[in-house]
């Protein structure tokens, strides 16, 4: 494998911790069209963005013709809380440090996001991190969500490299597989904020199987040393 110098990550629990926003956000949305859920219930539906969560609880509350009728006013209002909750997300240890320290070595770096464009893009100003991205592509700019490839079939596309000139960063079993489905190289951060339990122990085991790095929160400073690894083999 040739040397690899674009690197694309996700968002939520990669590089942010958007975990008590997220939970917040949907709770609050549902129970304002009367649909009560826990934070065990969302956690488990977290990974296809937005409309893909929303619905299930809809439907599974009020069945399909009512969630038909209320899902776009929901994901609107989920959107409002969203971005007032903006304050509330915090970066990872070490992020800025780590996207500054990729750009000086030459890295194109890109974000692939099941999360909003708004969303995204006040996040990445309220914490001044824009700048270090080429190319930022979310959930507006595709229609099947990951697992799903398509989301890194297009930003691949916008980095104008095939899919084992990249590698992507993800915290989920959804970023994992979409990864796979490319055969594109994988690091899988393990954040353990999205991705908890049982659903962590099998992940593990997925990427372990497959040979690819996991990173804990940590040694998110590794990530550069451990591309250049995954480039030699």
């Amino acid at each position: 494998m040739g040397k690899i110098n674009n690197i694309i990550f996700d968002l939520d629990g990669t590089l942010v911790d958007s975990y008590p926003a997220a939970i917040k956000s949907t709770t609050e949305s549902l129970s304002d069209f009367g649909v009560q859920v826990s934070d065990a219930d969302v956690r488990g539906q977290f990974g296809g963005g937005s409309r893909k969560l929303l619905w299930y609880f809809l439907d599974r509350s009020l069945g399909q013709n009512k969630a038909s009728e209320l899902i776009e006013k929901v994901i609107q209002r989920r959107l409002e809380l969203q971005l007032s909750f903006t304050d509330r997300v915090t970066l990872l240890p070490n992020v800025k440090q780590l996207l500054e320290s990729l750009r000086i070595d030459g890295f194109r770096i890109a974000l692939a996001t099941m999360s909003s464009g708004p969303v995204v893009q006040n996040i990445m100003n309220f914490h001044g991190i824009g700048h270090y991205f080429d190319h930022v592509v979310t959930v507006d700019d595709v229609v099947n969500v990951k697992p799903d490839p398509e989301i890194l079939v297009k930003t691949i596309g916008l980095l104008e490299v095939n899919a084992e000139q990249a590698v992507y960063c993800g915290d989920s079993s959804h970023d994992s597989e979409a990864a796979f489905r490319l055969d594109m190289p994988f690091l899988l951060i393990n954040s353990g904020l999205y991705v908890r339990g049982e659903a962590l122990q099998k992940l593990l085991i997925s990427v372990e199987h497959r040979g690819c790095p996991v990173i804990g929160l940590e040694d998110m400073l590794s990530i550069k040393d451990v591309i250049n690894q995954i480039s030699a083999v």
